[in-house]
């Protein structure tokens, strides 16, 4: 199936390598620990220089430089950590305006010895190498930068990083060259700002020939430097673009990575040179969104008025061409992760997931030195990775508190609008970013932009569903990690992007909904959220999928296309129904907030902060409800059930709105197309007595109900456990007294009628079972109202005894105030004077209204034919309905989409950082063991490794290695 990387015949010896000088770095006199030893000044080059020209991969850097040697440092010798950063970032800079750099891209002579196509020179030879030097000093300050973010010492970091500084420029030397000491080198500097603005990109300053005397020059900061200097390097020809890129003498380019927005073609290379490219620009943005992640470094309540100084800088000051064609090579590397593979067969998917397999059983040798290309490392999926982290970082920062476009109400409290609605819309003086995203305007770049989003969202809908998934998933606990497509770990990122693509661009927003799409990307949010619901660690970015669902259904266009078009992309077959896009819509919010969805270890009634949002996106689009089946329409009427639970009412404040809106979802079936959807007024008449119950709805009463049913919930439990020993005991074909005494109060405890299952009487009181009930952990019988001591069918014996128990939970006032602490959650308590004030607002006439004019008219039905269904009759009877003339004035049709708040804001940063924290714990562990404050962190149990110890242990014996390798975190 697969086999281990061919070995060249001969190995070099790893001490010409440089193995040896490696593992003295950590404990030398004149390595790492000589920066906590002594103050090193900056003139003395050849220690300094070893942090630029000793490491062959990130790993190493990674591996050889720990966060507690750098704080160490900074504890005993912080000027040596300045000092350390002062030189990389000018070293940095002044590589870039080196003739020799970039050097050329690595070849391979022969598919036999893979060591021939590492970018470093493995045969001893001490030339100098500036492309090696350049990615060293981006580890190195990868390495240290996270430590220093997390320091507890206010202004330490700002004023190394963000000082102005003022130097003396030496006269140039005769010879120039590399033999130039730091302060002799040339330096970038930024132009007025209004002219960098028409020039585009930033210019290297040069002495004229004819200075004789030197000069002072105002340079700017370290993190201005570093930063300019990143986004040079990701346009450099032949280090991050083809050297076919390049005119003339111009090194740098400001040209799109690929093709899609923006660029109707992708700059051409070979695989192996497209792959060293990828993992270059891997490099420089990995340390470009470390400088962005200083805000995990600021709690939540400090980072909205605590400035992004680095974002800032980058969304703002950098030359907004620049930006432009930055923001369009990430978009297209990630929208173009979709088309990587063959789509669409089985065969493709199990040929990715065998690939996955073998590349993860070579894991192993990642950690050996070197081996990024030893083994062929997906450069390509790293770099989708962190592109697509990159982007929605930048496209998430708004200065100035700034909110996006939104009207409406939201899920929370109503906000009013801006008195100047331009000052909503992006700005190109607060974020270039989401100014050139406002502005993407052609069909064709929409076209390809949801194309390429849908089908990154469709295939880690299929992976997560899939048999290939799974097995992989569980191949994961034994060491094989690697996924088999880059899309399977975007999902998160993709998902937001999507939101930032349908708040920004206005246009885009409506190009979706008003095309044949907007029903997909509404099924794929759904599927999405179906998957990660169940997962405690995805429940974030299960309330950024709720909130877009209820901002998607707030578009008047979007609620007519659930009726007329149909999904196109693969559901998964344990979320697919036979129906219309409008039954899949409302059985899958079902499958998420009914009980059954509810994630195991969550207390009852305590609903996830993701449901609000979702009985809203029901309530926007229920007046264009049609055709709706009889599971759907039963589904409906189970959450208002649910949600009517006196546990769920009275345990949060919030929660009444719950039964609100699905009550206007339900009025608004009625008043625009009731003749269109007979099973669920049918459904809404069967359990008339929930909406009753909700209109005389008191605290005592509620109080009371609760804890019935709690110990209702409690007996039956038990009950059931017991009667799998006892058995069932049945006399001459009928029910023995005590087990009939047990049946009344099964039935009490699930709020069932006795007449409505042994249909022993014909009261006009109550309805007839007449179709079959709806699948799932409730019934329609389950709605009505409980069993009481004057409910038919029951003997006196079972009569006494629920008497008996009534009186014994009948409360006085101190009980009351007791019961109502109780069932509060988070020190909520409910009062009287709470439930009269939302019972009031609840809209119950309309449908009251409507129970009184259909429940004796289906009734008359039932009685007057003799035969066991009669469902067709009455569904003939409803859909033929015309309730107009009892119904009030029909209200305004209302939308609520999700409305930005300045919490919600920090929330959606939070969000945002710490997936991409989660991300990046391995390989490198890139924040690990730094100090953030943006979110908590909890270390989970180390995976077991066995598999990959096992190879890695082979290898390391092939190799004739004594040690075992070093690992990266």
């Amino acid at each position: 199936m697969f086999s281990l990387p061919k070995l060249p015949t001969q190995l070099p010896r790893f001490g010409i390598l440089g193995d040896d000088a490696k593992l003295a770095f950590r404990t030398s006199a004149g390595g790492l620990r000589r920066l906590t030893e002594e103050t090193i000044p900056l003139s003395d080059e050849n220690y300094w220089l070893q942090y630029t020209t000793l490491f062959d991969t990130a790993g190493e850097a990674f591996t050889l430089i720990n966060p507690s040697d750098i704080y160490r440092s900074l504890l005993h010798r912080p000027e040596n950590v300045a000092t350390l950063l002062t030189y990389l970032i000018t070293k940095l800079s002044s590589l870039l305006g080196d003739h020799t750099f970039p050097a050329s891209a690595p070849s391979i002579s022969s598919s036999l010895n893979p060591l021939n196509s590492l970018p470093i020179n493995l045969g001893g030879n001490t030339d100098r190498n500036p492309t090696k030097q350049v990615l060293n000093c981006i580890r190195v300050i990868s390495r240290i930068l996270p430590v220093i973010f997390g320091l507890e010492v206010p202004g330490w970091e700002e004023s190394l990083m963000w000082k102005q500084r003022t130097v003396v420029i030496p006269p140039p030397s005769a010879g120039g060259g590399y033999g130039q000491r730091l302060d002799e080198a040339p330096q970038f500097v930024i132009d007025d700002e209004e002219e960098e603005e028409e020039s585009g990109s930033t210019q290297i300053a040069s002495q004229p020939a004819s200075t004789a005397e030197p000069t002072t020059q105002i340079q700017p900061s370290l993190a201005e430097q570093l930063i300019n200097t990143l986004i040079d390097l990701l346009f450099c020809c032949g280090f991050t673009l083809p050297e076919k890129t390049r005119m003339d003498h111009h090194k740098f380019q400001y040209v799109i990575w690929e093709k899609g927005v923006g660029s109707s073609l992708t700059p051409s290379a070979t695989s192996r040179e497209q792959s060293y490219l990828d993992s270059n620009r891997t490099e420089v943005l990995r340390l470009l969104l470390i400088l962005l992640s200083k805000q995990i470094y600021l709690s939540p309540s400090a980072i909205a008025h605590t400035p992004a100084l680095y974002t800032k800088y980058l969304v703002q000051k950098v030359p907004r061409k620049t930006v432009l064609t930055l923001l369009c090579s990430l978009l297209n590397t990630v929208v173009n992760s979709s088309t990587t593979r063959p789509q669409g067969t089985a065969t493709s998917a199990f040929s990715a997931g065998i690939a996955g397999v073998g590349k993860g059983l070579t894991k192993g040798l990642n950690q050996l030195p070197y081996t990024q290309a030893l083994i062929g490392e997906d450069t390509k999926e790293a770099l989708v990775s962190i592109a697509s982290q990159v982007l929605i970082v930048t496209l998430d920062y708004q200065s100035n508190g700034t909110l996006t476009n939104s009207v409406g109400a939201s899920t929370g409290e109503a906000r009013s609008p801006p008195e100047d609605p331009a000052s909503t819309q992006p700005s190109a003086k607060r974020n270039h970013f989401r100014y050139f995203l406002s502005k993407i305007h052609k069909p064709a770049d929409f076209n390809y932009l949801l194309e390429g989003i849908v089908a990154i969202l469709s295939e880690e809908i299929g992976r997560a569903a899939s048999i290939i998934g799974m097995g992989l998933g569980a191949l994961q606990t034994v060491g094989v990690a690697n996924s088999p497509a880059p899309s399977a770990r975007l999902a998160e990122e993709v998902v937001i992007l999507l939101w930032q693509l349908l708040e920004i661009n206005n246009k885009f927003q409506k190009y979706v909904i008003n095309g044949d799409r907007a029903v997909d990307v509404m099924a794929a949010l759904l599927c999405l959220l179906m998957e990660f619901k169940d997962n405690s660690k995805s429940h974030g970015i299960c309330r950024a999928l709720s909130y877009m669902v209820q901002s998607l259904t707030a578009d008047p266009s979007f609620g007519p296309q659930l009726s007329s078009v149909t999904i196109k992309i693969p559901v998964p077959a344990k979320w697919n129904i036979i129906g219309t896009a409008t039954d899949f819509f409302v059985s899958s919010i079902y499958s998420i907030i009914s009980p059954a969805g509810v994630p195991k270890g969550q207390p009852p009634g305590q609903f996830s902060s993701a449901y609000p949002a979702l009985v809203i996106s029901i309530a926007n689009c229920a007046p264009c409800f049609k055709n709706l089946s009889t599971n759907a329409s039963n589904k409906l009427v189970q959450l208002i059930t649910a949600f009517s639970d006196p546990r769920m009412l009275l345990a949060e404040e919030g929660n009444p709105r719950l039964v609100y809106f699905m009550l206007d979802a339900l009025n608004s079936v009625l008043y625009r197309n009731p003749s269109h959807n007979p099973h669920l007024l049918y459904s809404i008449v069967r359990a008339h007595m929930v909406f009753q119950d909700l209109g005389t709805f008191t605290l005592k009463r509620g109080l009371r109900d609760a804890k019935m049913r709690q110990e209702d919930e409690e007996n039956t439990t038990h009950s059931r456990t017991s009667s799998v020993s006892r058995g069932k005991r049945i006399e001459g074909g009928s029910e023995s007294t005590g087990a009939h005494e047990e049946k009344a109060r099964l039935l009490a405890a699930e709020g069932r009628r006795q007449s409505d299952v042994e249909d022993t009487t014909n009261s006009l009181e109550q309805l007839r079972i007449s179709s079959p009930p709806p699948t799932g952990p409730s019934t329609w019988a389950e709605q009505r109202s409980p069993v009481t001591p004057n409910s038919p069918g029951l003997s006196e014996k079972a009569r006494g005894k629920m008497r008996e128990r009534q009186e014994s939970l009948d409360m006085d006032e101190s009980t009351v105030h007791a019961a109502a602490v109780a069932i509060g959650k988070n020190g909520f308590v409910p009062t009287q004077e709470w439930v009269t004030s939302w019972v009031r607002g609840l809209p119950l006439d309309p449908i009251m209204l409507t129970v009184s004019e259909l429940l004796p008219k289906i009734q008359e039905i039932q009685t007057s034919m003799n035969r066991p269904s009669t469902s067709p009759a009455v569904l003939d009877f409803l859909r033929v309905v015309n309730l107009s003339p009892i119904l009030p004035e029909r209200p305004p049709t209302s939308s609520r989409p999700f409305l930005w708040t300045d919490s919600s804001l920090v929330w959606t940063t939070s969000l945002i950082w710490g997936d991409i924290f989660v991300k990046n714990m391995s390989p490198l562990g890139v924040w690990n063991g730094t100090n953030v404050r943006l979110f908590y962190i909890k270390q989970a149990q180390p995976v077991n490794r066995q598999l990959t110890d096992a190879v890695s242990n082979v290898m390391t014996g092939l190799l004739g290695r004594s040690e075992s390798p070093a690992r990266t975190t």
